[in-house]
């Protein structure tokens, strides 16, 4: 079964355009009900509950809350353990001088290939089958080190032994215990069913607004545009913090990595 966000990521960078488009339909489609209406039943036979409007943006405005609190929380998880990869690299980077001389040009090597991999592993996404091929190639790499400062610590001088024991080793289980959990992080998402509710509510929002302008014979405009524009870019907002790889610069988010990288040159 392919997992639920696997139809194509970049479906997502036109998702807020999407959503501001349906919401301005629908106040089209709600001032037209709504002068409908008017003309049917007239003027005095037409009657906005207030209450009920009121429960339902209620409703929505909760709904988009709750979808901002938590991608800004996955968001704050997702760059809290990008960052703790770079350190992790950097700990290991500088305890294997506790190897032999060759050991440690070989391991280098290996550890900033394992930063091209984890840059690279996130770029240009389609779906998620291709967070799973590039996860792949990290858990690959991270063997391939694993084993190598595992053989190398066994020629260690005697003299470097213990350093090794304590400093070294430890160090290389954090770096892929930290690169498990950025895996496991990067591929929580909300159910698609919360985005629908969303889409839902925020229709049935604008289908009132433009309903109650046509009521109470308040056309404007001006007011319904921003609305949309202010949706729109909420639930850009939203979905940055969700597909943070997609929708924000990737210099930014992946800044620690990027400097790791060009620091080990």
């Amino acid at each position: 079964m392919q997992p639920i966000y696997d139809f194509g990521f970049q479906a997502f960078k036109h998702a807020p355009i999407f959503f501001a488009l349906s919401i301005g339909i629908f106040i089209g489609l709600g001032w037209l009900f709504g002068r409908h209406r008017i003309k049917r039943y007239g003027g005095t036979g037409v009657v906005v509950r207030e209450s009920l409007v009121a429960a339902i943006f209620g409703l929505s405005a909760l709904v988009l809350s709750f979808s901002f609190s938590g991608a800004s929380n996955r968001y704050d998880v997702r760059i809290e353990n990008m960052r703790t990869q770079a350190n992790a690299i950097r700990d290991v980077y500088q305890s294997i001088n506790y190897l032999q001389p060759q050991d440690q040009s070989n391991i280098k090597k290996q550890l900033i290939n394992l930063i091209h991999l984890r840059l690279a592993a996130y770029q240009n996404l389609q779906s998620m089958n291709d967070i799973d091929v590039g996860s792949e190639k990290l858990s690959v790499q991270l063997r391939k080190i694993t084993e190598n400062v595992i053989e190398a610590s066994s020629n260690a001088s005697p003299a470097n032994k213990q350093m090794v024991g304590e400093i070294l080793m430890p160090q290389m289980r954090n770096l892929v215990a930290v690169f498990n959990v950025g895996v496991v992080k990067t591929k929580s998402h909300p159910p698609l069913l919360v985005l629908r509710f969303l889409y839902v509510l925020l229709c049935m929002g604008a289908l009132l607004i433009g309903y109650t302008m046509a009521v109470k014979n308040e056309n404007d405009w001006f007011l319904a545009v921003t609305y949309v524009v202010l949706m729109g870019f909420g639930l850009y907002v939203i979905l940055s913090l969700e597909f943070p790889n997609l929708l924000m610069s990737y210099e930014e988010f992946n800044k620690d990595l990027l400097i790791l990288g060009n620091s080990l040159k």
